[in-house]
């Protein structure tokens, strides 16, 4: 018996961890072929925001870039070359389609910014973290039962829902330890 009620808090945990996919969302991503690949391999990237509504209604953003081998596998988020965390609440409305987000820019690590010349390296100015808080309502284009709506338009922000599956890398792992210095009180660092 003890076993059993072990196995189901483990699964329960485990559950409560996982990223659902059709809470996923993405800017539109143009692809790029990388620069300086062999021919023979499809590696491409693209620059974009990723973001996530939790079912418990946490509201995680990510900017970053994501990286692509082939058609036929996840493409993956990168963190490797530096992204802007902004994490918050989402909540529906009395309105079928509308959904209101309240987020802040919690976490950074260093930025690639992509110019004409190529990509350089910047040190992400010293600003306080964590950033004033931004309340944005948005619409919901082609609301759907199962991943919430084919696109979410906000002000200065329109993001879809995926057709491919992606890597999320660490990413569900930030939002927990983000979340969990919140509840806290603790401030998270910037890396």
């Amino acid at each position: 018996m003890a076993v059993l009620a072990l196995l189901l808090v483990r699964g329960a945990l485990c559950q409560e961890t996982d990223v659902d996919p059709n809470r996923v969302f993405t800017t539109d991503l143009r692809w790029e072929r990388v620069t300086g690949a062999p021919h023979s391999e499809k590696l491409q990237y693209s620059y974009g925001t990723l973001v996530i509504l939790y079912l418990d209604g946490v509201y995680a953003e990510i900017k970053a870039s994501f990286i692509k081998t082939n058609n036929k596998l996840p493409f993956r988020l990168n963190l490797n070359e530096g992204y802007i965390v902004r994490l918050g609440t989402w909540s529906r409305t009395d309105d079928a389609i509308l959904i209101r987000t309240q987020s802040r820019e919690v976490m950074r690590e260093g930025i690639i910014q992509k110019t004409p010349i190529g990509q350089v390296s910047s040190s992400v100015p010293e600003a306080v973290l964590p950033g004033p808080l931004t309340a944005n309502t948005c619409r919901l284009e082609h609301p759907s039962t199962t991943h919430i709506a084919d696109a979410i338009v906000c002000t200065g922000l329109t993001v879809f829902h995926p057709h491919h599956a992606i890597n999320l890398s660490d990413f569900p792992s930030i939002v927990r330890r983000i979340v969990e210095k919140q509840k806290s009180g603790t401030k998270p660092s910037t890396r």
